[in-house]
């Protein structure tokens, strides 16, 4: 008899999920730990593997569709089993109809790619050869038909009102702007909670200008053999993740949690670093960061954000966060103040690299700064705290040497 695969709860708060992709296609055969779809949950976007061996039989969620834990959303079983409810509809491998471009497998960049742009993942898929079709496939398939995007659908718009008769001199009129109404993914409904619940904390800022020449001559110290023996570029995200770590470690309030039953000091630096994906922002874990060294957390950054960047990353590397790093230096921002990323007590902002002017010893000369930013849980660091914490950065970032010591490699 015919199996329901039933969309599971993966994480605590998950109520419910968005399909993203669907990476088997009806008719196909699957195993048992094959990964079937990927699911967007509150956190992240999961591999949801075959529990057990047969044909994929029948498609029940469409790609880019959001239904409740629990919502059977395909079913496996023998060859001419009919899933229950649907015996007019059990399709065949490529079958056409209205879900046929969501029955190929392709990326979830790549069918958003084919959405805008009007274009048949079927005949993409030919095109390319490939039975994975990525984004490369679509601009490829699009360049080669000289594909336009098509106009807006007239469903989405609001038309505006008829004109409104000419306001008198005390009367005031309103115009009605056209929109487009999206629903929001798991994920902007979970950071919409979070940030409502950060906002609601007693929150208070430390600023700084840290000077980086001396981390910029550090940093060019490691650079010639550092692409050589780890097979990547050192950045300056690198140095100051573990450094910020490091300096965490010797703050305990900045490494904490309030609890209606006391305050939680953390005795590993598990530090979350804000990234972009095309979800939205995620801010995966480097586990341990203050004790490991340099290379080690370089490595992790890389790691995370290849996966943040193919949304692959697992639930394990999103959890289990003690203070949150986010570096807005290379969108050209000089000063970020964020929000707390709840429950941890701090945050730490890190803004762009800047030429300030300077008066020293008489002499005026141009150094290298940085502005960053400590928001803090006001309740778990008072305004001495957070001014120590600040100056421990401070001080790591414009002696990196001594802060990593021997740890560099």
């Amino acid at each position: 008899m015919a199996s329901p695969v039933i969309l599971p709860k993966l994480t605590y708060e998950m109520q419910e999920g968005r399909i993203l992709d669907w990476l088997a296609a009806e008719g196909e055969p699957v195993s048992p730990g094959q990964i079937l779809f990927t699911v967007e949950t509150d956190k992240a976007a999961v591999e949801v593997p075959a529990e057990e061996p047969g044909l994929l039989l029948k498609i029940l969620v469409r790609a880019g569709e959001t239904v409740p834990v629990g919502t059977p959303v395909a079913y496996i079983g023998a060859a001419g089993e009919i899933p229950p409810g649907a015996p007019a509809n059990v399709a065949s491998p490529g079958a056409a109809g209205p879900m046929a471009d969501d029955l190929i497998p392709a990326s979830p960049i790549a069918r958003r790619m084919a959405r805008e742009l009007g274009v048949d993942l079927k005949a993409v898929q030919a095109f390319s050869g490939q039975k994975r079709v990525r984004e490369a496939d679509v601009q490829a398939y699009a360049d080669a038909h000289k594909t336009l995007p098509p106009p807006a659908p007239a469903a989405l718009l609001v038309k505006p009102a008829p004109p409104a008769p000419e306001p008198s001199p005390i009367s005031a009129s309103t115009s009605i702007s056209t929109y487009e109404l999206v629903r929001p993914t798991p994920l902007q409904k979970a950071m919409a909670a979070r940030m409502s619940q950060a906002a609601a904390i007693p929150q208070m800022a430390a600023a700084c200008d840290v000077d980086l020449a001396a981390l910029e001559q550090f940093k060019n110290q490691l650079r010639p053999g550092w692409e050589l023996a780890q097979g990547y570029r050192l950045t300056y995200t690198h140095l100051m993740a573990a450094l910020i770590a490091r300096a965490a470690g010797a703050c305990p309030g900045a490494n904490a949690s309030w609890t209606e039953e006391g305050i939680r000091f953390y005795r590993d630096v598990n530090l979350g670093v804000a990234m972009a994906s095309e979800r939205g922002l995620v801010v995966p874990v480097v586990q341990n960061a203050g004790r490991r060294p340099l290379r080690e957390v370089a490595g992790e950054i890389i790691r995370l954000q290849h996966a943040a960047e193919q949304n692959r990353l697992p639930l394990g590397d999103l959890e289990g966060g003690t203070i949150t790093m986010t570096n807005v230096g290379m969108l050209g921002i000089t000063l970020s103040i964020p929000l707390l990323n709840p429950p941890q007590s701090a945050i730490v902002g890190v803004g762009a690299r800047r030429e300030q002017v300077v008066l020293e010893g008489g002499e005026i000369r141009v150094k290298p700064v940085v502005a960053v930013t400590v928001v803090a849980d006001h309740r778990v660091m008072d305004g001495a705290a957070v001014a120590t914490f600040l100056s421990q950065i401070k001080q790591h970032l414009e002696h990196p040497g001594a802060a990593l010591g021997l740890e560099v490699v």
